[in-house]
């Protein structure tokens, strides 16, 4: 049988345990604070080399309001530019492939083993 000053020395190292354990927390979680807030004024003053223009977006008007014509000029645009994009992507592409694909024979120095 433990007599009440025995359980009075536990709880209270008990607690001051407790106590020590969250004030490392705490300090643990100061520096990292600290931390982020140079790391916030640092990206502050990066965005300030931004200089971002505070002009407001436009956003497009609900299809549902809009008059089907409208709405069919839309994405009659819309397709035409992918198409379009689709096109110079493809015909670039080729032109690259042409390019590593053809070879001129006459000008090209093949290796001298294949000439025994």
């Amino acid at each position: 049988m433990i007599p009440w000053w025995g359980w009075l020395a536990i709880w209270g190292g008990l607690v001051l345990a407790l106590l020590a354990m969250l004030a490392l927390f705490a300090v643990g979680l100061f520096r990292k604070g600290i931390r982020v807030l140079d790391d916030v004024g640092e990206l502050a003053g990066r965005l300030e080399l931004l200089e971002v223009d505070e002009t407001p977006l436009t956003r497009q008007p609900l299809a549902v309001l809009a008059h089907p014509r409208d709405i069919r000029a839309r994405e009659d645009a819309r397709r035409g530019h992918r198409a379009r994009r689709r096109s110079d992507r493809h015909a670039r592409r080729m032109a690259r492939a042409r390019a590593i694909v053809t070879v001129n024979a006459a000008s090209a120095r093949w290796p001298s083993e294949w000439y025994r």
